[in-house]
């Protein structure tokens, strides 16, 4: 068995520990080489001294180095995991506080609304350097995405570097059945879903009880209709009366939690409607972590900095809730099929009326040396439609992005559920370029 190169960039942002300890669990994994980069020697360092004391231990033999420069970590490496981001919450603070002065309000900002595609187009930004590296020094390896948004940098991936192996990862729908499961009183993993969307906003096709092979979709639907977990709003638990609501209104469940599902949701654009459903503007709690010095949940937990437990999940290292990274990989080494229940990939059939070439968020199959999506089914065209007008806008951000298009930002911006205004849309353009200059390097200054 040769001996591997394992990569991950962004190693200071906490997932670097859900990688570590998936390691020593597969024999794939002995005696390969864990290389971690990050920009910020503090944090890499902490990583680095993290991981060590993680793999102590392991039988395996896995060696452990650091790196700031990019081309040392990538050099040869047969997998790449990233999760990169840079000053994530003051640029969405910035992203928050630019739509509000133009007249638009968002709840997350993150993968949807005119926050998302900004931030999708200062990743691509980012990520062009990653990608023209690895087709010089690692052109062969795969590259296993972390980093949002999602949808928009797999579309910027497939559509610029088609030669790059790349899967994007999203613990949402998996992560999500864990916490419904422990909520409806079973444990994580007794419920096996059969979802398909985008990512952050997948339908919930078919449900069934582990072992049983038997529909679970009435049972589910009569739970969760009248479980406190969806009728109320509790501290440090995601809402989910509006997939409720979405549920009676479209007769299929959305899977992602109502913060991630409302982004994408043009009829919900009304901030007066939002405490109906127990939401608001999360603008505010990212101050909140700027002010503070704070940082992502994963990378408080890798600076054991003190953070609120929420009561989902009740054990947050049940091994339901490992990421799938290495669960890939050693499949795609040892050659042995294995089906995993969410990955961004391309449709290629799926989902049959969506386009075979965009990305979506499906299952899929790793084998032969490949990771194939799965035929889910049709969705039906309420839900369709939100789909597919979302992979329009991913296309149009990962092709602005990538030639530096002024135009088709602002077409997107039009077009976005959230903007609603050929002047806003023009207005917030000329306010995000100014504010991210240094950020967009695509773009002519």
């Amino acid at each position: 068995m040769k001996k591997l190169k394992i990569t991950m960039l962004g190693a200071g942002s906490g997932f670097v520990m859900t990688i570590a300890k998936e390691l020593p669990n597969f024999p794939v994994f002995a005696n390969c080489e864990f290389m971690l980069m990050d920009p910020s020697e503090e944090r890499l360092a902490v990583a680095e001294t993290t991981v060590k004391e993680m793999l102590g231990d392991a039988t395996n033999n896995i060696s452990v180095k650091s790196n700031t420069d990019l081309r040392i970590a990538l050099n040869n490496a047969d997998y790449v995991i990233t999760s990169c981001e840079k000053n994530r919450y003051a640029h969405w603070v910035q992203d928050f506080a630019l739509a509000e002065k133009n007249g638009v309000f968002q709840i997350k900002g993150e993968n949807g609304g005119p926050g998302g595609l900004i931030h999708g187009l200062r990743n691509i930004c980012l990520y062009k350097d990653i990608l023209e590296m690895m087709t010089q020094v690692c052109p062969d390896a795969w590259l296993m995405n972390f980093s949002n948004p999602m949808s928009i940098l797999c579309t910027y991936f497939k559509n610029y570097f088609p030669g790059i192996k790349a899967l994007g990862f999203c613990h949402q729908v998996h992560g999500s059945f864990g916490v419904i499961a422990e909520q409806l009183g079973m444990e994580p993993g007794d419920l096996e879903v059969i979802t398909a969307g985008i990512n952050h906003c997948s339908w919930l096709f078919d449900i069934r009880k582990r072992g049983t092979g038997e529909s679970y979709m009435k049972e589910f639907a009569d739970a969760f209709m009248h479980s406190k977990w969806w009728c109320e709003v509790y501290p440090n638990v995601p809402e989910q009366s509006l997939s409720k609501k979405l549920y009676q209104l479209f007769k299929m469940y959305p899977v992602g939690y109502d913060e991630h599902i409302v982004e994408f949701m043009c009829f919900m654009q009304d901030k007066d409607q939002w405490p109906t459903y127990g939401l608001k503007s999360l603008r505010a709690f990212y101050e909140e972590m700027v002010q503070n010095k704070s940082h992502t949940l994963e990378t408080q937990r890798l600076l054991e900095k003190n953070h609120d437990k929420p009561p989902f999940p009740a054990d947050p290292d049940h091994p339901y809730y490992a990421e799938n990274p290495c669960r890939v990989i050693a499949a795609l080494e040892t050659n042995t099929p294995m089906y995993f229940d969410a990955i961004n990939i391309r449709n290629n059939g799926a989902v049959d009326n969506l386009p075979d070439d965009v990305i979506l968020d499906v299952p899929a199959l790793a084998i032969g040396g490949q990771v194939r999506s799965i035929h889910v089914g049709k969705l039906p065209m309420g839900p369709a439609e939100i789909c597919r007008r979302q992979t329009v806008l991913h296309e149009m951000i990962a092709q602005a992005g990538g030639e530096g298009d002024e135009d088709l930002v602002i077409q997107a911006l039009c077009l976005d559920p959230y903007v609603g205004s050929l002047h806003k849309a023009e207005n917030l353009w000329a306010d995000y370029k100014k504010a991210y200059k240094a950020e967009l390097t695509t773009f002519r200054q």
